[in-house]
């Protein structure tokens, strides 16, 4: 044990875990954590950000870019509360975000008698955005807490964990022992479990796989492809899974998202009901991305997921396994025959045809576009979208060849999720190019991270796309509303003359040459580059 004060175990005890990297706001209330940090610059990186929500987003993007837990700091009340948007995106999207935040002094917390900055059940408002929220009550509780959520990080859904430690033990001395990592052991499925699905499984010939985000958050790329090989099967992914599954492989055949709106037709969706059986593996097949667009599967579903009130919820299965994803991918592949399906590549290429078709058929400048972006980015560069016409686009036109390298609002759909994201994400690795695709709407509501991006010489290329509005929305306005627009333009401010009084570079385009060439420069920079895509009729003039 060693004599320290709260905000000392704080921070000792987040690099027992093996944090290295946090992101968040200074405070009065967190004072004693900062203090702490000034000791180990030299091992323990933080990026203050210039808004508590843009601090979530990029520990969130930190996490989906890495697989590692991000971790911000905010203070009580009103700092804490201005990361609730960003926290639910989190957990609708199951990513690993740990909040670390305060509470008035212990004997003050829920009483209501005015403290600076109260809040009432500070926790209690947490319950809906968050998987775990934990308030330790003692110096030596602050470690067993950190070392209790980073368990829970390992063995469960991964989501977002609010931790709260009130004003006075982070500022007081007590004997603490720091708590080391604990390596826990995945869950595998169930025996009678692998072999109910083994068994719904025989005899059929037309496989699909539907890959989501949980093969991502397993690191189980490799036995997904091995048992879709095994299978012959066609693969298909969700919004999250992007990435799940390399998209030049023979057998996969598309994004499942699309069918109205802004995200374009999409002939999988004729597909998925005409096989004889589907696995669907790490998705929680949520209601607005199958149901609500008409998804229809067959009678023969299979269900792999980490959290077994997630098996059956939106289509009823024939065979569910609860379990980590890598492990129980293994345990089918081996309760399975060697070639226990047939070829499906034909049936993939013919798709991914139709697909591609479909969308350049209704989106031709856009499909060029995104082409364009594809063949100047690496193959292991890192995409990250925000809510925006050409991200929704992107969904389905732009080819993802890795995991975690390509992430987007797919849980809420919330806009201003991707600068922030996108500069946690080059926090997290400046190793490869990491490219934002944002809105010019979007782009506002987190534009002040462009002093983040400054200060610590954040390494990304930003692409805005302006049409000077909420182009999604104004779009919806012109179809549904007979061009009745009402606040979806906006007056925008000179994006160019922004960046460039935070040192920042930025250039102008408004043709799909300007844009290679710009992008293809901004990429070998390696540095900060803001690059405006000036689109005043929106794509239908970009070219």
């Amino acid at each position: 044990m060693a004599r320290m004060m709260g905000g000392k175990a704080v921070i000792d005890s987040l690099m027992a875990q093996g944090v290295d990297t946090a992101f968040g706001i200074i405070s009065v209330h967190m004072m004693a954590v900062y203090d702490a940090l000034y000791d180990v610059q030299d091992k323990f990186r933080f990026i203050s950000a210039r808004h508590e929500q843009a601090a979530a987003y990029e520990a969130d993007g930190y996490a989906r870019a890495t697989g590692k837990p991000g971790v911000c700091f905010t203070s009580t009340g009103p700092g804490a509360a201005n990361t609730l948007g960003a926290l639910g995106e989190a957990w609708s999207a199951s990513s690993p975000v740990l909040q670390v935040t305060s509470n008035v002094d212990l004997a003050l917390v829920d009483q209501g008698l005015g403290f600076l900055h109260e809040p009432f059940k500070q926790q209690q408002m947490f319950e809906s955005v968050t998987r775990w929220q934990a308030m330790p009550r003692t110096h030596q509780e602050i470690s067993q807490t950190m070392l209790d959520a980073f368990n829970r990080f390992q063995t469960e859904r991964p989501g977002p964990i609010e931790i709260e430690v009130p004003t006075d033990i982070l500022h007081s001395q007590a004997d603490v022992e720091v708590l080391g990592r604990q390596e826990q052991a995945k869950s595998a499925g169930d025996p009678a479990a692998i072999e109910r699905a083994a068994q719904a499984l025989a005899g059929c010939k037309r496989i699909v796989i539907w890959a989501g985000g949980g093969v991502i958050s397993a690191d189980a790329t490799t036995q997904l492809r091995a048992l879709a090989e095994q299978l012959g099967a066609v693969v298909v992914t969700t919004y999250g899974g992007k990435g799940a599954f390399p998209a030049d492989h023979p057998l996969y055949a598309g994004v499942t998202w699309g069918g109205r709106g802004p995200y374009g037709p999409n002939p999988l969706q004729k597909a998925l009901p005409e096989a004889d059986a589907v696995v669907i593996v790490g998705s929680r097949m949520p209601y607005h991305m199958t149901k609500m667009v008409g998804i229809k599967l067959p009678e023969t579903i299979v269900q792999l997921d980490i959290d077994g009130d997630e098996l059956g919820k939106n289509y009823p299965v024939t065979a569910g396994v609860q379990g980590d994803a890598r492990l129980v991918l293994e345990q089918l592949s081996a309760a399975l025959p060697d070639s226990a399906g047939g070829d499906s590549s034909d049936e993939a290429a013919e798709l991914r045809r139709q697909v591609r078709e479909a969308f350049g058929a209704s989106e031709p400048n856009q499909q060029r576009t995104l082409d364009a972006v594809r063949r100047v980015i690496p193959r292991d560069a890192i995409v990250v979208a925000d809510a925006t016409l050409p991200a929704y686009s992107a969904v389905q036109a732009f080819p993802v060849y890795e995991p975690r390298t390509y992430m987007g609002p797919h849980g809420w759909a919330d806009i201003g999720f991707g600068f922030p994201a996108a500069l946690g994400a080059a926090v997290g690795r400046p190793d490869v190019p990491v490219v934002l695709f944002s809105g010019d709407g979007g782009f506002q509501l987190n534009l002040q991270e462009l002093g983040t991006a400054a200060q610590y010489d954040i390494p990304l290329t930003a692409i805005v796309w302006n049409n000077n509005s909420w182009g999604v929305l104004k779009g919806q306005q012109r179809t549904l509303f007979s061009e009745r627009y009402m606040a979806s333009e906006l007056v925008n401010p000179d994006f160019l003359r922004l960046a460039e009084s935070y040192g920042l570079a930025a250039t102008r385009v408004d043709n799909l040459a300007e844009l290679e060439t710009t992008l293809d420069g901004a990429i070998a920079s390696r540095g900060f580059h803001l690059i405006e895509v000036s689109m005043p009729n929106d794509f239908a003039g970009f070219r």
